[in-house]
């Protein structure tokens, strides 16, 4: 029974064998059996067994086609919607002209942080805020407008003892604080193209002169130069040993804010990994700046001027003419058309108020160059456009005369006018003058982290026509139009010809301190 079994299996592994070996749809019942050893069985693909001489049976066994899968070019996530990429380096990674942001159209990340290429990407946005300490043109004044001298001189120019005390030169302001905000992003996945908006802001500076008369400085004086006769020159005076006691005060302030929106295109930035990063941008928009400056002079003069004492006589007895008394009479001066008597009080003041506004459109290049922990970058700019001056010019004169009986409220008064600004140039005026407007800036940073960076720079901006209120003050006065002068209202006094909007230049610079977040 046992070999009855082994024959059995034998019998069926022989059948098998020769199924598996011929063709398919060519097995009958009568063809012989086939031989016991088999070689394994090897799949052909369809169209290579058809191939053969004969029927395919010892046709070559060639591998199937491979269909290629798509070329992989951008990450995750890719806005292209081209699916992974392999790694950054050779295929199947990047392949040459390296893309994305860097040479190519097709989206392709940088090196990772690993590779020391973080230092050279480009940001998805930044933003940076910046302290500022500048310095300022002063404010022009080409006239002596306070002066002193020996009581005698009353404050006239030319005279030897007269020195000037404001004016006649550039007021400073010294150093001016403010402070500067930028926040730009690029729009697009290849961070080609961007926006970038600026701020600027700096603090209200002024500079203030106060003299107060006293036995060292005896004497203040206004100088100006009669319009009645310009060959010589005369004064209104504050204060005088003789006159009255008085005080000046001359001051001038000055606010400067500009604000910029550029877009932004990059013309070039090297590829990522390399030990020293280069970029540059191109910078195109609109600026708008306002420098905003006015000029005050105020005038306070108690008047001390002692009445006059006349003695009064009569006919005594026997035909002798003899003083039986006095008679006093209180000085006087004139104000406005009024006479007033010591101790009045008398205030002036004049006002000269420019608001310079720029709107203009702008160029600019920006270039950066990051290696390792440093960076140095350099922006300049061009702006070109229309400059709007808005002048206001604003004059009063006031007394306070306390000589009254008693019980009596004291005597007030005001007039229009004060000495500069008077009737000949009170009010409001507006001029346009076509500006160029160049800026630069200057940084270099330490890299405290990948995307944090410390720096210090130098910033320089100066406007070509601008108005200032130092230069639109004309010394040449109509002294019928000054209320505290004795020929106010007088006729016939020739008239002056005001020349505003006088233009002249206006300057910046100083250093910065500031952080920048890259991301």
């Amino acid at each position: 029974m046992r070999k009855g079994i082994l024959g059995s299996i034998a019998a069926l592994a022989a059948g098998a064998g020769t199924a598996w070996g011929q063709s398919p749809g060519s097995a009958s019942a009568g063809d012989p059996p086939a031989p016991a050893a088999v070689a394994p069985a090897t799949v052909i693909p369809a169209q290579a067994q058809t191939s053969g001489p004969f029927g395919g049976l010892f046709a070559p066994t060639a591998p199937a086609p491979v269909i290629m899968p798509p070329l992989a070019s951008g990450p995750p996530g890719d806005p292209q919607g081209l699916g992974p990429i392999g790694g950054y380096g050779p295929p199947p990674g990047p392949m040459y002209p390296n893309p994305g942001p860097y040479s190519a159209p097709a989206f392709q990340p940088g090196p990772p942080p690993g590779n020391g290429g973080s230092y050279g990407q480009a940001p998805h946005w930044w933003t940076s805020l910046d302290y500022l300490m500048f310095f300022a043109k002063g404010q022009p004044s080409n006239f002596p407008l306070l002066t002193t001298s020996a009581p005698v001189d009353q404050g006239l120019l030319g005279h030897s003892s007269t020195l000037p005390l404001a004016g006649g030169q550039n007021m400073s302001y010294n150093p001016i604080s403010g402070f500067r905000a930028v926040f730009g992003f690029f729009g697009d996945a290849d961070r080609r193209w961007g926006f970038e908006a600026t701020g600027v802001l700096f603090e209200s500076k002024g500079n203030v002169t106060s003299v107060s008369s006293s036995s060292s400085i005896p004497t203040l004086a206004l100088p100006f130069i009669d319009s009645t006769n310009p060959h010589v020159f005369t004064s209104q005076l504050v204060a005088n040993p003789n006159y009255g006691q008085g005080q000046a005060i001359i001051g001038t302030t000055n606010q400067t804010w500009w604000t910029d929106a550029d877009g932004i295109v990059n013309i070039y930035r090297s590829a990522p990994g390399q030990k020293i990063a280069f970029s540059m941008d191109f910078l195109a928009g609109y600026k708008y700046l306002q420098v905003r400056e006015d000029l005050t002079i105020d005038t306070h003069t108690t008047l001390n001027q002692l009445p006059t004492m006349s003695p009064v006589f009569a006919l005594g007895p026997f035909g002798v003419v003899t003083q039986v008394g006095t008679t006093t009479t209180p000085a006087q001066v004139p104000f406005g058309g009024v006479m007033i008597s010591p101790p009045a009080t008398v205030l002036t003041r004049d006002s000269f108020l420019v608001t310079n506004r720029f709107n203009g459109g702008q160029v600019g290049l920006r270039g950066e160059v990051r290696c390792g922990m440093f960076t140095v970058n350099a922006t300049g700019k061009l702006s070109i456009g229309d400059m709007n001056e808005r002048l206001q010019i604003t004059g009063a004169s006031s007394y306070t005369d306390i000589t009254r009986p008693m019980g009596g409220l004291p005597n007030t008064g005001s007039a229009f006018g004060g000495v500069y600004a008077n009737a000949s140039n009170i009010g409001r005026y507006s001029h346009d003058e076509f500006t160029v407007i160049p800026e630069v800036n200057m940084n270099i940073g330490l890299n405290l982290t990948r995307g944090l960076t410390a720096y210090l720079g130098y910033n320089f901006i100066y406007i070509n026509n601008i108005a200032r209120p130092g230069e639109q003050i004309n010394p040449i006065i109509n002294t019928a139009t000054i209320p505290f002068n004795p020929a106010y209202g007088a006729a016939g006094q020739p008239n002056v010809v005001q020349n505003l909007f006088t233009q002249s230049n206006f300057w910046m610079m100083g250093v910065n301190f500031g952080m920048m977040m890259r991301y």
